[in-house]
């Protein structure tokens, strides 16, 4: 049998799980045997999206996924000037190009949906603790512990590549919601909703698993 060629993807993230769950998702991909291709996802915990790119080494164009968080709606301002930090990025090399992969209001969305479609607004991140239990038959008994490292992976081991899929439907469905009921905010590029549940990171998602050809 010859061998794959690879395909590598780049991502900065705010923390580790986000990096387990990608790193997760790779080996997914590559355990299987009708995927087109190997994929290599380079990610990296780090919050600045310039200092990214000052150790980027690799030739060639670059296409990167910040994942990152809106949080909350009076923490914008901070949630924009990463955005402005994305942009400013990507003139310093000029073959860099940073796309977002933002979560509202947490990546733990992200998680919940692979199990269940979550509609319905939350007041506060932390409400996402309830759902993380119910989806995956455990008993957290704060965000903290849920985001230990054994922890964490022991909810991945709960996942398959079928359930990412049904994440990317999950979350087609409340893009279809937010573009109905909600207005797009559009900042220097970059479009997110101020209103959660929202996110656009699985659309970076559904792009890795169509070009390996496990989603069409």
């Amino acid at each position: 049998m010859s061998r794959k060629e690879c395909r590598k993807y780049y991502f900065s993230v705010e923390g580790e799980t986000e990096k387990w769950y990608l790193k997760w998702l790779e080996s997914q991909i590559n355990s299987k045997d009708n995927a087109k291709y190997n994929v290599k996802i380079i990610a990296e915990v780090n919050k600045n999206p310039m200092k990214m790119v000052k150790k980027l080494t690799a030739l060639g164009n670059l296409d990167i996924v910040h994942v990152f968080d809106f949080e909350e709606s009076q923490n914008e301002e901070a949630f924009k000037n990463t955005l402005n930090a994305m942009k400013s990025a990507a003139k310093i090399k000029k073959k860099v190009k940073y796309s977002l992969g933002y979560s509202n209001y947490t990546f733990d969305l992200w998680i919940i949906l692979h199990k269940s479609c979550v509609m319905g607004r939350k007041s506060h991140r932390l409400n996402y603790l309830s759902d993380i239990n119910r989806c995956y038959n455990t008993q957290f008994e704060s965000m903290a512990e849920y985001k230990e490292e054994a922890n964490f992976k022991r909810v991945l081991s709960c996942l398959t590549l079928e359930d990412v899929v049904s994440a990317i439907s999950n979350a087609e469905r409340i893009e279809q919601q937010n573009v109905r009921d909600y207005q797009i905010i559009n900042h220097c590029g970059y479009e997110y909703y101020r209103e959660n549940p929202s996110l656009s990171i699985h659309k970076h998602i559904k792009e890795i698993l169509k070009t390996v050809k496990l989603l069409k």
